[in-house]
């Protein structure tokens, strides 16, 4: 056993510096670009949150102003931009200040809002509900169910505002046995 301990050969760090010189070297210079590269991504993307932050606040401005064409370039420009927070921002302001005139044209924004893959499920959530309602009185049952029905078979934030809504819907349309069922399928 005591000639097993006496033939192991020691560990000689030189010895290894110098077999393996190259790869040692690749490593750390991999590492310190992996590293460099990594901050200069987080910096690129702060640079791009800013510039977004303040085309979100120019378009504001411009409203203010009433300068209601210049700030819908702005906004259109920032859905395009799919960021988590400045572009369903941007689709409310256009909204809210009634921007645009045609519904379709709101619709696709809608739906460019739904599919940015950056939202969360309740923040895409919210966006479908306001789709619909937004369609309004011109949406038909089928429309409405298909879009919402997600939202109801999930445990989404938004469940119980969207079983209302739909109970609603039946009850100004003067369908009161489907409103009823609709409650009891709810309720269930």
């Amino acid at each position: 056993m005591s000639d097993e301990t006496i033939n192991k050969p020691k560990f000689n760090f030189n010895e290894f510096f110098n077999n393996n010189k190259k790869k040692l070297i690749i490593s750390v210079i991999l590492v310190i670009f992996i590293i460099f590269s990594i901050i200069i991504f987080n910096e690129y993307e702060k640079k791009q949150f800013i510039e977004i932050s303040e085309k979100y606040n120019s378009a504001k401005i411009l409203i203010e102003k009433k300068k209601s064409t210049e700030a819908l370039k702005l906004l259109e420009e920032l859905i395009s931009k799919k960021n988590r927070f400045y572009s369903p921002s941007a689709l409310n302001l256009i909204i809210d200040n009634k921007l645009i005139k045609d519904k379709k044209k709101v619709l696709i924004y809608f739906d460019e809002i739904i599919s940015n893959n950056k939202l969360d499920t309740e923040t895409k959530n919210l966006f479908i509900f306001k789709k619909v309602v937004f369609i309004g009185d011109d949406i038909k049952e089928n429309e409405l169910l298909s879009n919402l029905k997600p939202i109801l078979k999930s445990n989404s934030l938004w469940k119980g505002t969207v079983s209302d809504y739909i109970k609603k819907y039946y009850l100004s349309k003067g369908e009161f046995n489907k409103a009823n069922e609709f409650q009891n399928i709810i309720n269930k």
